[in-house]
């Protein structure tokens, strides 16, 4: 699918929105769980896909196609998260740790959001030469 105006900025947090995106189902998923016996708490780790991000670049044919960049494996891999604590039914969710991690992740989603409105803005902006869209 074309994305005809975005920037490295703008791709940048497009990934930093799809990451947060699926911590936060996941974490959503975790507390759904927090009653389910055996249940056992997952996490999504992105430090792998940061890894690999600069090991291979495919070769770009033509000046206009994207590379691989870190989209491409902005999804992470879902890992069984550290138990913090287990209780007497197995289940490994610590519904406090859980808000406390979805508080993050809805901090660094809302401001990464920020940041491309106001770039968005400031391409608004340029292409009206500084003069209100009115």
């Amino acid at each position: 699918m074309p994305r005809p105006i975005e920037d490295a900025t703008v791709a940048a947090l497009r990934v930093v929105l799809s990451q947060n995106s699926r911590r936060a189902t996941v974490i959503a998923s975790n507390m759904a769980n927090v009653d389910t016996p055996g249940y056992k708490a997952m996490a999504v780790s992105f430090e792998e896909s940061l890894e690999e991000t600069g090991r291979v670049e495919p070769a770009r044919t033509q000046a206009r196609h994207l590379g691989s960049g870190p989209e491409a494996r902005a999804m992470g891999t879902l890992v069984e998260s550290p138990a913090t604590r287990i209780r007497n039914d197995g289940n490994t969710v610590d519904i406090d740790r859980e808000m406390t991690l979805l508080a993050g992740v809805q901090g660094r989603y809302q401001s990464a959001a920020e940041l491309v409105r106001k770039r968005f803005g400031l391409l608004m902006y340029a292409g009206t030469d500084g003069r209100s869209g009115g």
